[in-house]
């Protein structure tokens, strides 16, 4: 998306409707219908990857009902989105020649779309970031851990913010005479949110490269006795893996005592080894 963007403001999008030539409009136009189209894609992905996310951290079978549900809605809204700008006139390039008055086409009416998908897709970001916040807040954690989780999600209440900006910004575009300066505010949202939203969605694997990168010395036990040491940092990494989730802050461990004594002639070649409450004959082989 930033891409076209970039380049229609170097031709001419983003200036008094009156100054650029004409055929600089088609071409900004031509190049805004091409970047709407990567914003739909791109909305709907990352709101996908914060559900795989979160289907990862859920455990609560309702809460991953939910969460399947918004799935679900959420591929269905995006794949909408995306046929709705590719096929927001017909014939499609209306899109950006209709405005010579020279071609019969038809075309959807744009403010109210923007104004339905506007407020649906606050609703969806919403309910996508609410979602997990009580799952993280009662898990077996220090809060700081529990606030770093939930910062991910935090983030992205400025994305609706920002959406709820990018509703203003269209309001003004409805009654505005001069589209290629007036839209230009709608357009910095647009490219604030998605940019945005791409940050939320990668956190969790960032946070996970940081530590592998940084913190690897950091997990490492050993266990030692007079005869040496032996390393349990692949037994350790091994253990965690079954507990742990890719924000790398959730973290399952298991710790291992071993003690050994000298046999001495007295002892028996039956011994008992406790294991919780309960002890079991086993016997010993030479």
């Amino acid at each position: 998306m930033n891409v076209p963007a970039i380049i229609s403001a170097t031709i001419g999008f983003g200036r008094d409707i009156w100054s650029i030539p004409p055929e600089g409009i088609t071409d900004s136009l031509r190049l805004m219908y091409v970047a709407y189209i990567f914003y739909m894609l791109t909305l709907c992905l990352c709101q996908l990857s914060i559900l795989a996310f979160c289907l990862r951290l859920l455990v609560d079978q309702k809460t991953r009902y939910i969460a399947w549900c918004l799935v679900a809605i959420c591929s269905g809204f995006g794949i909408g989105n995306v046929f709705s700008m590719v096929l927001q006139c017909v014939p499609v390039s209306g899109a950006w020649e209709g405005w010579k008055g020279e071609m019969s086409a038809t075309c959807i009416d744009q403010n109210l779309y923007g104004f339905i998908r506007g407020g649906i897709q606050i609703a969806l970001d919403l309910a996508i970031l609410v979602l997990p916040l009580p799952t993280v807040f009662r898990l077996q954690m220090s809060l700081w851990k529990k606030l770093r989780l939930a910062s991910m999600f935090c983030v992205g209440f400025v994305i609706t913010i920002v959406s709820c900006l990018r509703l203003y910004a269209l309001i003004r575009f409805n009654t505005s005479q001069n589209p290629t300066y007036d839209n230009t505010s709608g357009i910095y949202w647009c490219g604030v949110e998605a940019n945005l939203f791409l940050i939320v969605a990668c956190m969790p694997a960032v946070n996970a490269i940081l530590r592998k990168v940084f913190g690897r010395g950091r997990n490492g036990s050993k266990i030692s006795s007079s005869k040496g040491s032996y390393p349990l940092d692949r037994f350790s990494r091994q253990h965690k893996s079954a507990g742990s989730i890719p924000f790398g802050v959730i973290t399952k461990s298991t710790k291992v005592d071993m003690c050994y004594t000298e046999r001495d002639r007295s002892s028996s070649d039956l011994e008992l080894v406790k294991s919780g409450s309960h002890e079991y004959p086993s016997r010993n082989q030479t």
